[in-house]
């Protein structure tokens, strides 16, 4: 419970940064006090899933976008580029993405990859 709850602090606040939208804003489009919304943020507690649904309406994400776990700081910046783009720079983007990863010089390397040692 406790990795979900990070998740939604650090989500909410992203996607108040992204909007521009601050906690007293997101409050009064909630109905909820000002304090709610800071207990989020701090991670002191979240939001109960009715308000759940109504800040993914608010901020047009899924539930997975507002629970989820990935904690790469580039994945929403280029989503957003991607999203900008229009087909055909959307097109070379993929190409550009398909070309790194197949050289496999930028790939991760896990520990599996890396050999045993014992």
């Amino acid at each position: 419970m406790g990795q979900i709850r990070d998740n939604v602090q650090r989500n909410l606040g992203y996607y108040l940064s992204l909007t521009g939208m601050n906690q007293k804003e997101l409050s009064e489009k909630l109905g909820v006090s000002q304090s709610a919304v800071t207990n989020w943020i701090k991670g002191k507690n979240s939001p109960d899933i009715e308000v759940v649904a109504q800040i993914c309406n608010i901020f047009n994400i899924s539930v997975t976008e507002l629970f989820g776990t990935d904690n790469n700081p580039y994945t929403h910046p280029l989503i957003e580029i991607y999203e900008r783009l229009n087909d055909e720079g959307q097109h070379k983007l993929m190409e550009y993405a398909e070309d790194l990863d197949a050289t496999g010089r930028y790939k991760k390397h896990n520990q599996s990859d890396m050999g045993n040692c014992g």
